[in-house]
This record gives C-alpha cells, sequence and structure tokens, in this order.
C-alpha cells in the first residue's frame, strides 16, 4: 500500500497543474530567490490543507460532491484570473513583478486548487483514514503528502530556471501557451 500511496502522490504532484505552472512562471519573472516565499506558501498550504483533511476527511466524505463543486467554481474563476494575469504581464514591469509570488499566495492558490484538494482528499482517504493506522503513521503519511506536493512545484520552478533563455526569447508564445494551459486547467477542473 505505500509503494502505490508514494506513485500516487508523485503522480499528482509532478503532473500539470496550477502549482505547477505557475512556480515555473514565477522563476522566470523573479528568479528562483524571488520565488522561495511562493514555494514556501505552497508547502505551507500543501501541509495545512493535508491537516485538514485528515482531521475532517469522515465529515468531507458526506458532504464531499457539495464541497469539491463549490471548489470547482472558486478555482475556475481563480484559474482564470491567473491565465489573464500571466498574459497581460510584461516581463519588464517590474512593480507588478514585485507584487507577485508572495507567501500568502502560494497559500491561497492551495486552498483554491481543485486539483490539490482532489488529491490531498483521495490519498488521506484512500490511503490514511481507511487504514487502521496510528495517530502517528496518519500524521507521518500527511507530512509526506506535502512534502512530495511542494517538491513537484520546487522541480518546475527549476526547470523553468534552466528553461528561462529559451522561454524569453519566445515570451509571447511562452505567454501563449501559459494562458492556453490555465484556461484548459480551469475547464477540465470545472467539467470533471
Amino acid at each position: 500500500m505505500f509503494i502505490s500511496f508514494i506513485i500516487y502522490t508523485f503522480f499528482m504532484s509532478y503532473t500539470p497543474g496550477p502549482n505547477n505552472l505557475l512556480a515555473l512562471d514565477g522563476t522566470l519573472r523573479r528568479g528562483i530567490r524571488g520565488t522561495t516565499q511562493f514555494l514556501v506558501g505552497i508547502g505551507l498550504g500543501f501541509l495545512t490543507l493535508s491537516m485538514l483533511c485528515l482531521i475532517f476527511s469522515q465529515y468531507m466524505a458526506l458532504y464531499f460532491d457539495n464541497f469539491i463543486f463549490v471548489i470547482k467554481i472558486i478555482g475556475f474563476v481563480y484559474l482564470l484570473y491567473l491565465a489573464f494575469s500571466v498574459f497581460k504581464h510584461e516581463f519588464n514591469d517590474e512593480q507588478q513583478c514585485n507584487n507577485a509570488y508572495r507567501l500568502r499566495d502560494g497559500l491561497y492558490l492551495q486552498y483554491m486548487n481543485p486539483k490539490t484538494i482532489v488529491y490531498v482528499l483521495t490519498a488521506i482517504v484512500t490511503y490514511v483514514t481507511t487504514q487502521n493506522m496510528s495517530f502517528i503513521s496518519s500524521i507521518s503519511y500527511t507530512i509526506v503528502i506535502a512534502l512530495i506536493g511542494v517538491s513537484g512545484a520546487v522541480a518546475w520552478s527549476i526547470m523553468g530556471l534552466c528553461l528561462k533563455k529559451l522561454l524569453l526569447k519566445y515570451k509571447t508564445a511562452y505567454k501563449m501557451a501559459m494562458f492556453t494551459c490555465l484556461v484548459l486547467l480551469a475547464f477540465i477542473m470545472i467539467l470533471e
């Protein structure tokens, strides 16, 4: 069961999603150092969301459909806003760049990201609460979810650093691709 848990969490954490795409974009605009607070926010968001899901997993199962529907609507609107922000942002607009990719932005993203919520809920319910685990084991699994989750965003951030010259050379195509990916993610999440 543990191997299945690890494979699931890595797959969900490293596939494209709002966290990973915005981590890549933040590194392009501000570098690793300028995106560190955002990545810490993602990590704190993953950890707190995972802990909340662990605590309330029994109760959430009763209201799961309604809860996920509300999160999907909020996430849809938020992703469209992010797509628009990425599209209209100019790489030389330093003032706007300084106001983006803060710790709180990474933290809030976790609570409005349907992919993260469904991923964490599924992992907690499938691999933690349905097993006969001790409290310490449950907490350990929850921390592993958060660590693997933030590692995906860090990996995408490093990828952005490695591909920075290429992506900045074709910045219009890059902005269109990011915009399109975020809009597609928004529609995929709302329609699932």
